[in-house]
């Protein structure tokens, strides 16, 4: 048998233990997994006053935007992840406009109520919403805090990227949250018992990690479905009010735009867009992320640190994936800090000697508002 032939044996045969692994984890963790509490505490959106509003995009796809609080606010631009839509940030609004913000979100391309666009998704297409949006709702002279979750996260990058002239003109301060630059296959199966895949087989991963991501399927709510989005996109401390709200959002995303926008983030890089995110930024992820692990978020904030842009970093305590709707205290906390330009221990619940403390590993910066201590 050639050499190169034991390879592809031995690679088939660490995908078929790891695949097996991943499917007996997944069903021990349905089975151990508490049913939903007759009882539980569910979370439910902002319902403040808001106005509906359409921008049309550069192609002609017309997308949805939401908007509360105060016209003459300063502006907050939240931008949602894959398969979510405008309810991402229920907490985050709510917050936000108790502070007099004017808080902006729209609906992504084929999510919720925004149309799905003619032409092939991309992640230029989503630098190209961005654009439209800030263009309608950043008054000239008037600069937006951007807040990205997941492919929001991409978004921002993307823009960066693509609109880098309007960086600075139209944001004060970016604010990545569970998001990653490139490599995203390989850092998720960091996350499962197929880690080893990647540098034994990375093709094989590569096409494996794109297959997952893209594959249409149509989520039920049952015991599996519901153990695999716990493990992928929450983890064990979140409420079942988070955990149902999630899934709520990711069954109402069509399947196949799901699919599609998983495959442009299986192969996504926006490195040049995050190095010419030439604006004060901030990175945070939480501490058992298993899509975007907390290893991306130190690349990204290490990318930051190199151009001289990076604010500060915090992950996030007993957080996964879905931070706004796990943590909202905590990132709450940190979003305040930032905007009041202060260290993140000031005025924030707990403190560097708490147990309760919600960020860990921070990392020095020479910013003056950087996190030098947790919450």
């Amino acid at each position: 048998m050639k050499i190169s032939s034991k390879l592809v044996v031995g690679a088939l045969g660490a995908v078929g233990a790891g695949a097996a692994a991943v499917a007996a984890g997944v069903a021990a963790y349905a089975l151990s997994s508490p049913a939903e509490p007759a009882n539980a505490k569910l979370i439910s959106d902002y319902d403040g006053p808001h106005d509906d509003d359409v921008v049309v995009s550069g192609d002609g796809t017309r997308l949805h935007v939401r908007s509360w609080g105060p016209a003459g606010g300063p502006i907050a631009v939240l931008v949602h992840g894959w398969t979510c839509n405008v309810g991402n940030f229920p907490r985050q609004v709510e917050h936000l406009v108790g502070r007099g913000y004017r808080v902006v979100s729209y609906d992504q391309r084929g999510h919720g109520e925004s149309e799905p666009g003619a032409f092939a998704y991309s992640t230029g297409v989503l630098a190209d919403d961005l654009h439209a949006v800030l263009g309608t709702v950043v008054p000239a002279g008037e600069k937006a805090l951007l807040v990205g979750h997941s492919m929001g996260g991409i978004t921002i990058m993307a823009w960066a990227g693509k609109y880098t002239d309007e960086v600075a003109e139209k944001a004060h301060h970016a604010v990545l949250l569970s998001t990653f630059v490139r490599d995203a296959v390989p850092a998720f199966a960091g996350a499962t018992p197929l880690a080893a895949l990647p540098r034994v087989a990375p093709r094989l991963s590569q096409r494996l990690g794109d297959a997952v991501l893209g594959a249409p399927v149509k989520l039920r709510h049952n015991r599996i479905h519901t153990a695999v989005l716990r493990y992928s996109a929450l983890c064990g401390y979140a409420s079942c009010g988070a955990v149902r709200y999630t899934e709520d959002m990711v069954a109402a995303c069509p399947p196949d735009v799901r699919g599609e926008w998983g495959h442009v983030l299986a192969n996504a890089d926006v490195t040049d867009g995050l190095q010419k995110l030439a604006i004060p930024t901030s990175v945070a992820v939480g501490q058992y992320d298993h899509l975007t692990p907390p290893a991306d978020a130190e690349l990204i904030a290490a990318e930051l640190k190199l151009t001289g842009h990076l604010d500060r970093f915090a992950v996030i305590r007993d957080s996964g994936h879905m931070l706004p709707l796990e943590q909202p205290e905590k990132l709450n906390a940190l979003l305040d800090s930032i905007i009041e330009g202060r260290p993140v221990t000031a005025g924030a619940p707990g403190s560097a000697s708490d147990e309760s403390s919600g960020l860990v590993i921070p990392i020095a910066s020479e910013s003056p508002g950087a996190a030098g201590d947790p919450i």
